[in-house]
């Protein structure tokens, strides 16, 4: 029998594992709080948070490594800090500021932005901004020792997680989304000129992020929204002229301090751009987020199959939420029929909804603990 690290491994090289990998955690395959405590609770753990951490966007961070345990979750997460000059301060409606002076709001379940520091920016206001510091030692403080002791300590397969939205889409939260995009048709420059920034920040990150934790991670974990429901955001002229050269550029800074794999996280009907992706070194796909005519499994498997392993495919709008476990039970064996688990990591394909059934996610991680390998 392979270990935990071992499993993962044998996937990440496209090799069968003596049984499927699955996934749970980081900041794009978490759960809600409220469904996090549902299923705890059912599981017997409890129905408040002790050990766990809650992002700023409210989902699970870190988890109650019980639950990781029951679901023989093979993999763990370490995250970059926050900078030790960031005081998070909540005013009374519940609102605050992150790190990139973005205000964010409680709204139903999450936070959500409200509040876009640079929406009326000129080019001048670039240079005034206070961007964050990637430079601050309190980013890293402790990571080596803590990477070290996972990596010697568990047989658990270790994912330097996200650092931040990604820097396409964290120049839409500075300037809303809207106005970005007109930024990119209409003053192109401006656009250039604020990728770039973001893009130098995400790198110095990553540099002091993985020259701390880089030897002991099989997995870093990017991200960047490109698509929505139907289809892609932007063009894929517009992605190839301004946004494909930075992800291309944060890649190779990623691949100058780790030989672990990239995964790359965007939402939607991204299919137009994956010739793309892997051109620029992706090598896991997140979230294959099921959308049928559109992100077909086959249709992934048949074009991308010997080029990508893919990450995600539990369906967490509708199948999970409403569905009975016979139709999760189907649709799990599914994606591992027609991905094959030699190709394929099985998790949420984002955040567990508030109100999704416990049953429904444990009739998941069971059919795939029973899945048999071939």
């Amino acid at each position: 029998m392979l270990t935990h690290r071992q499993r993962v491994q044998a996937v990440l090289a496209g090799e069968k594992p003596d049984k499927p990998a699955v996934d749970l955690g980081g900041r794009v395959a978490s759960i809600s709080p409220p469904a996090y405590l549902d299923l705890k609770k059912y599981l017997g753990f409890g129905d408040s948070l002790t050990r766990e951490t809650v992002t700023l966007f409210a989902a699970i961070g870190d988890f109650d490594p019980r639950v990781l345990e029951h679901f023989d979750i093979p993999m763990r997460r370490i995250y970059l800090k926050p900078a030790t000059t960031f005081k998070l301060e909540i005013e009374q409606d519940g609102s605050f500021k992150d790190e990139w002076h973005t205000t964010r709001r409680p709204v139903g379940a999450y936070n959500e932005r409200v509040g876009y520091p640079l929406e009326k920016a000129t080019p001048d206001d670039l240079d005034t901004f206070p961007w964050p510091d990637p430079h601050d030692p309190g980013r890293v403080a402790g990571l080596a020792k803590e990477a070290r002791h996972l990596y010697e300590e568990t047989d658990y397969s270790l994912a330097a997680g996200h650092i931040s939205a990604g820097v396409f889409q964290d120049c839409w939260n500075l300037r809303t989304m809207s106005q970005f995009f007109v930024d990119m048709v209409i003053d192109r420059d401006f656009a250039a000129a604020m990728l770039d920034r973001v893009l130098d920040i995400h790198i110095r990150m990553w540099q002091h992020f993985l020259d701390a934790v880089g030897d002991y991670v099989d997995i870093v974990e990017t991200a960047d929204d490109l698509a929505g429901q139907n289809g892609l955001l932007i063009s894929p002229h517009m992605y190839r002229d301004l946004v494909k050269p930075r992800h291309a550029a944060l890649n190779e800074a990623i691949r100058s301090r780790t030989k672990a794999k990239i995964l790359y996280h965007s939402c939607g009907a991204v299919m137009p751009l994956l010739d793309d992706l892997v051109e620029i070194g992706v090598d896991i796909l997140n979230p294959i987020q099921p959308l049928p005519g559109l992100m077909d499994p086959e249709a992934l498997k048949k074009r991308y199959g010997n080029r990508l392993v893919f990450h995600g495919g539990l369906d967490v709008q509708s199948l999970l939420p409403n569905g009975t476990p016979e139709q999760i039970r189907y649709h799990v064996g599914h994606y591992f029929d027609s991905l094959g688990p030699e190709r394929y990591i099985m998790a949420p394909a984002n955040t567990v909804q508030p109100g999704t059934p416990p049953e429904n996610l444990i009739a998941a991680y069971h059919t795939a603990e029973n899945y048999l390998v071939t």
